[in-house]
């Protein structure tokens, strides 16, 4: 089965069951995922491991292009397109992508609010979350926070703890650090991949 892309509107509109193999639950990770990284990856291979249907919740564009003023935010480089995103996840075995067209108004939203829907618009089964993961306006929202949430409502809750590499972690600024000075080799170590492929 292809991998199916909807936009949170979809996701958070309840008639959206229809998309989805009936009955079904999700397993959902949510985040910017920017690169597909090995920590990304070890998110992505939990969810793909549990017995419902493996479903990433991210963005259409880094929210850090719009929370952070120019030049820190404006210039942040991705590191893969967005379609190269899209093919890296299917490729995973990812089945459901739901894409967040970030913007201000969507900045405000409280972290309890955005964990709500995440969790309450359409079935979930399990929610995997990295450990330093934060939402909501300001960042009000951890990953502690979700856990309590999630599980208030019966979900099962994995908190990822960082992918190390030579004693530091895995990060997609790290990453970026390593592309900015030439370390080609030091970077694709870093994603598990050539760059720029789903391989």
């Amino acid at each position: 089965m292809s991998m199916r892309i909807i936009s949170w509107e979809e996701y958070t509109n309840k008639n959206t069951h229809s998309l989805f193999p009936i009955p079904y639950s999700l397993s959902v990770s949510v985040g910017v995922f920017d690169g597909v990284h090995k920590g990304h990856q070890a998110l992505i291979r939990h969810i793909c491991g549990s017995p419902f249907l493996p479903a990433i919740v991210t963005f259409i564009q880094n929210p850090a292009k719009i929370l952070s003023p120019a030049p820190s935010g404006k210039n942040i480089s991705s590191i893969v397109t967005l379609d190269q995103k899209l093919k890296i996840f299917e490729s995973l075995g990812i089945e459901l992508t739901v894409l967040i067209d970030f913007s201000e108004k969507f900045s405000k939203i409280k972290g309890r609010s955005f964990v709500d829907s995440l969790l309450g618009c359409q079935p979930v089964g399990l929610i995997a979350i990295g450990s330093n993961f934060r939402c909501g306006n300001r960042l009000d929202t951890g990953a502690k926070e979700i856990k309590r949430i999630a599980e208030d409502r019966g979900i099962e809750t994995w908190i990822a703890e960082p992918v190390m590499d030579k004693g530091r972690p895995v990060s997609s600024s790290r990453i970026r650090a390593a592309l900015a000075a030439g370390r080609i080799a030091e970077a694709e170590r870093l994603l598990g991949r050539t760059l720029y492929t789903g391989e």
